[in-house]
């Protein structure tokens, strides 16, 4: 990677004198195109998507695989205190008996309109190892994450802590975001806010210096409920 960017990178000073800047080469392997009602493609396409942009994604066949994999998860990530969405908003039934059984403090995003209780609330709140969130919709072909902001989903969850675990189910893969938005076309009045999650928080500068975890989680996991 590094030798890839330094010859980039002698490609653009070489051509800045001439205000000439080197073709683009397509270096993105072919892709599968998924199509809706083929779940075996979209799963597969979304999971390398995931893997793709720095992300972790895992396929259960069923609860007990699932509960496994989010407990795996939570040790990967050395937690302790754990952000979640209610136990109504979560596709998988056992989250809150799960942390419990195994020691995990459960915190659920509330937060006060009193300015001076807002402040020690959130404070409270930033000290979670790792939110755990559903997700609306999953896009096979970018490894993309829809989530709504609604009273019992609160996007502190998926932006706060360090790490993101978000539980998808299998039917809620889409191929693309416009057949996401075709099947959910009230979709942006749902909640007040919509937002699209593609791997962990990254930014660069200009010489192409990634650093993640900037601005969100540093490290997403997403499991797929593949019987849901």
């Amino acid at each position: 990677m590094n030798d890839e960017r330094e010859r980039m990178m002698r490609q653009i000073r070489a051509a800045l004198p001439d205000a000439h800047l080197p073709a683009a080469r397509a270096t993105i392997p072919a892709r599968e195109i998924a199509r809706q009602g083929d779940r075996a493609t979209m799963i597969s396409s979304f999971q390398r998507e995931v893997d793709a942009l720095g992300g972790n994604c895992a396929v259960a066949t069923n609860e007990a695989d699932a509960i496994a994999l989010l407990l795996q998860s939570l040790r990967d990530a050395n937690a302790n205190q754990v952000l979640t969405w209610d136990d109504a908003d979560l596709p998988l039934r056992r989250v809150g008996q799960t942390l419990q059984e195994n020691g995990y403090t459960r915190i659920f995003a509330r937060v006060s309109r009193d300015a001076t209780k807002r402040k020690t609330e959130l404070a409270a709140l930033e000290r979670a190892d790792a939110g755990i969130t559903g997700a609306l919709a999953g896009l096979a072909d970018s490894g993309a994450l829809a989530l709504v902001t609604q009273p019992t989903q609160a996007r502190l969850v998926s932006l706060l802590p360090p790490m993101h675990i978000a539980l998808l189910a299998a039917s809620r893969l889409y191929p693309t975001m416009a057949a996401f938005f075709a099947s959910h076309p009230d979709v942006t009045r749902r909640g007040s806010n919509l937002v699209f999650i593609a791997g962990p928080s990254r930014t660069a500068d200009i010489e192409m210096t990634l650093t993640r975890g900037v601005h969100g989680p540093k490290f997403l996991c997403v499991i797929i409920l593949e019987w849901l």
